[in-house]
């Protein structure tokens, strides 16, 4: 497996409640180069938390095969535990309730991975500093609000300076400029380290601005791996026309809906999106049926969006 910091051969995994079995992973494959940032994308109950957990030894898998820097998930697993860092999404049982930020920290650093004080209190002071996060190492873990909690879950697996990470969520709880100061930090981490990112989200905005690669997952097994560029271009060779329809009226609208080469239509607030095979041969008929009508809103050609083309790979509605 050179190259790879992780890689994952034929992972199922099933899981069983009153007789009943639920098959979280059929089969699934995946690779992570040093220094790669890689997604995990895919509905609820896709399968990708299952997958990160048998990976970072939190579950054992039922059939196939996994490495962690060389390291055999199985057979190795306190060995691929003294070289990953992770992050889940079970921050309120995280950490010691009557314990400060700073001594939960110190305790996870030394007594699982034997890091010193002095340099526990360096990198410490770093993490704090990066995610403007010092006024809250000396609080006690209980009194911190839901996103310091995460925070804290997240300068957990990066306190031991890990080879691989793996992030479940890691946005959930943060507002956006903690979420924002949290991706620029994560992948200049990535990067100037060498270290591979696994991160599992909803949020398409974070897969936009941090990955190198997303891979989707649905019902346990991959549908996509590629770039998000290469996502939007595979699920469909639908184009999008936008209008800004603020003081476009419902008449209108129902003419433009209805134009020759419209195949579907998605509205967000005042703006809607007309999908299309070919965007060049709609657009001039939709500034026609504008114009003839009196409206002149801003009307452009647009790529899809990454949720759009998430929707479109699972069936739904948008593209």
């Amino acid at each position: 497996m050179e190259g790879f910091a992780v890689q994952a051969d034929g992972l199922k995994k099933a899981y069983g409640s009153g007789g009943k079995r639920t098959q979280a992973l059929l089969g699934v494959d995946l690779r992570v180069r040093k220094g790669e940032i890689v997604c995990l994308l895919g509905p609820n109950g896709a399968g990708k938390t299952t997958l990160v957990k048998i990976l970072s030894t939190l579950l054992l898998p039922d059939e196939g095969a996994a490495r962690v820097v060389g390291y055999d998930v199985v057979s190795q697993a306190g060995c691929v535990r003294r070289v990953v860092g992770y992050a889940g999404q079970d921050s309120e049982r995280s950490a010691y309730f009557r314990r400060t930020t700073r001594e939960n920290l110190l305790f996870f650093a030394n007594a699982f991975h034997g890091i010193g004080r002095t340099e526990a209190e360096r990198r410490i002071e770093g993490l704090a500093a990066a995610f403007d996060f010092k006024d809250s190492l000396d609080k006690y873990f209980i009194a911190l609000s839901g996103g310091q909690k995460q925070m804290f879950v997240i300068m957990r697996a990066l306190i031991t300076e890990p080879d691989v990470v793996f992030m479940d969520e890691p946005s959930k709880s943060l507002d956006p400029l903690a979420a924002s100061k949290v991706r620029a930090y994560l992948k200049e981490y990535a990067k100037s380290r060498s270290v591979a990112l696994v991160v599992t989200t909803h949020n398409m905005k974070e897969a936009e601005e941090m990955s190198d690669r997303v891979v989707m997952i649905n019902k346990g097994r991959v549908l996509f791996d590629g770039t998000t560029v290469d996502m939007r271009e595979s699920v469909t060779k639908t184009e999008v026309v936008e209008i800004a329809g603020n003081h476009v009226g419902d008449a209108v609208r129902r003419l433009v809906q209805n134009a020759p080469g419209v195949i579907g239509v998605h509205e967000e607030n005042s703006n809607f999106r007309l999908y299309c095979k070919d965007a060049y041969e709609v657009l001039p008929r939709v500034v026609e049926i504008l114009r003839l009508n009196g409206q002149r809103p801003a009307v452009g050609i647009e790529h899809l969006t990454l949720e759009e083309a998430f929707k479109a790979m699972l069936g739904g509605e948008g593209a």
